[in-house]
């Protein structure tokens, strides 16, 4: 377990890492969405196995017979990953995903050619998965009545049927669904966030999470000494602190809040080995306009939520600002809607540009968003819905008024709450320079689309990080589904280092 201290002064002559004892793990991964779920249940020992279904793959289907008594986890995944193609940059990725969802793209929906066996103890990896919440990640902060971008089932975890799963749930007393009688294809956050809780619960991986963690720092030491990695110089620890001489360990450290009474406590940890899970919400994107700061310009869908729930905001309001064209822009303007609260939709680009994400998505397998493309060109109307295309915000004043220009030149209104959803960037404050030295183009700000971290696509370690690992969208896997093949990638290289704790009882 890790150890705390609250004594932030230096005492009897010793240092602050030597009060607080640091604990030690072989694995500590940071983040505890659906990612780093699937790592920690290939790590406790679930490996996947070939299960012996025909793959409609022949290529694949002829180096699976090859070893078909090994585990994935013991194969040779470039072998077997080598032609597959798809909507990820990531041969494992690819490879974890032909097998759990065979020709998902093309419509298919057959059974995964996959079976997880129950945790076996000579194949357990040690490791600690610590997150700012509850088990599940970023899925817990987004709106809980939302329905899925992709299918329910993209959603699902090795070993926990996803389509079961959410039937049974529907049907007991927990499920405040209302969509029970139909969209059984997709399921809402809401459901969504309760079957990753459900999953750490059911596949007994309690005892790796530390929820209510939230980690500040990671710095990589060598021997005796912290070495910083922006200046590759070294700094000066107490020798009392460590006593693995040589060893390459990271220093994790951050804070963790004891919920019963609302403590927080300073943690710090060693471990030779640190995933990166941190999913896709980070830092909301600014406009970078004056008056961005004020108290009523906000960036989440869930503050115009509040604001409604508490009586803020009501149909005899203001009207609410909402800018972007992304869905989750789409999701706001619908919820003023639904309070009957008007609404000034304000995006960039022109209405029938094609590069608007709403445009991209199947009108009869997505029609809420399709409603809200068909609002923005006019197809559709509504009283309290006015789009503002090619139109940008200027500033914003703290007369709860606010100033754009578009085609026709400055335009100016009163308003009642602005909601700026232009998207995220992942925040990586605590890694040393934010982890700019860690992309594709370095010294660059790390983004998800557009300069993800770097990584080994066959062990999804950072390039020129040993020990360092990402997965997830901050390596540009942004759906579930092929986020898990992070996860076998990283568990391989993890065993073949040999961190198993049958090898090597320092683990424990």
């Amino acid at each position: 377990m890790m150890s705390y201290n609250n004594n932030s002064s230096e005492t009897a002559g010793h240092c602050q890492r030597c009060i607080a004892e640091q604990a030690y793990s072989p694995v500590i991964v940071i983040g505890n969405g659906p990612s780093a779920m699937c790592l920690s249940f290939f790590l406790s020992g679930h490996w996947p196995y070939y299960n012996g279904l025909e793959h409609p793959n022949t290529y694949l289907q002829k180096r699976l017979e090859d070893n078909v008594e090994k585990s994935l986890v013991e194969q040779d995944l470039e072998y077997l990953s080598e032609g597959l193609e798809g909507r990820s940059r990531h041969p494992v990725a690819l490879l974890f995903d032909t097998l759990q969802h065979p020709n998902a793209d093309q419509g298919d929906r057959v059974p995964s050619r996959m079976d997880f066996l129950e945790g076996e103890e000579d194949k357990v990896v040690p490791h600690k998965v610590l997150g700012s919440g509850l088990p599940g990640g970023a899925w817990w902060d987004l709106e809980a009545s939302v329905l899925t971008l992709s299918l329910g089932c993209w959603m699902e975890l090795p070993g926990q049927d996803f389509k079961q799963w959410i039937a049974k749930f529907r049907s007991s007393k927990d499920s405040q669904s209302p969509f029970q009688a139909h969209h059984m294809d997709r399921a809402t956050l809401g459901e969504v966030a309760r079957y990753y809780q459900s999953y750490v619960q059911e596949k007994n991986l309690e005892k790796y999470f530390l929820s209510n963690t939230l980690v500040t720092s990671v710095q990589r030491i060598k021997g005796k000494r912290i070495i910083n990695d922006e200046s590759g110089e070294r700094e000066t620890t107490c020798k009392k602190c460590f006593g693995l001489e040589g060893e390459n360990l990271f220093e994790v450290k951050g804070v963790y809040k004891t919920v019963s009474c609302g403590c927080c406590n300073s943690f710090s940890m060693l471990t030779r080995n640190v995933v990166v899970a941190t999913g896709m919400l980070g830092r909301a994107n600014k406009l970078h306009v004056a008056g961005e700061d004020l108290g009523f310009v906000k960036t989440k869908v869930q503050d115009l939520e509040s604001a409604i729930q508490g009586g803020d905001l009501g149909c005899a309001s203001s009207r609410v600002l909402v800018v972007g064209a992304g869905l989750s822009a789409a999701d706001a303007v619908q919820c003023c809607r639904n309070a009957n609260i008007p609404v000034i939709h304000v995006f960039r680009r022109k209405a029938r540009d094609q590069q608007i994400a709403l445009a991209r998505l199947p009108k009869a397998v997505y029609p809420e968003y399709h409603e809200v493309l068909e609002l923005m060109r006019g197809e559709k109307k509504d009283p309290g819905y006015t789009p503002l295309a090619e139109h940008q915000v200027e500033k914003f004043l703290a007369d709860y008024s606010v100033t754009m220009r578009g085609p026709q030149g400055p335009y100016h209104m009163s308003i009642s709450l602005a909601v700026v959803l232009i998207g995220s960037q992942p925040d990586l404050t605590f890694l040393p320079n934010e982890g700019r030295h860690m992309g594709f183009q370095k010294e660059e700000p790390i983004s998800y689309k557009n300069n993800p971290l770097a990584v080994n696509p066959f062990t999804m370690e950072i390039v020129d990080q040993p020990g360092l690992y990402a997965m997830g969208p901050l390596v540009g896997d942004n759906f579930v589904r092929f986020s898990l093949g992070g996860a076998l990638a990283i568990t391989k290289h993890l065993v073949e280092k040999g961190h198993m704790a049958s090898k090597n009882n320092n683990n424990l």
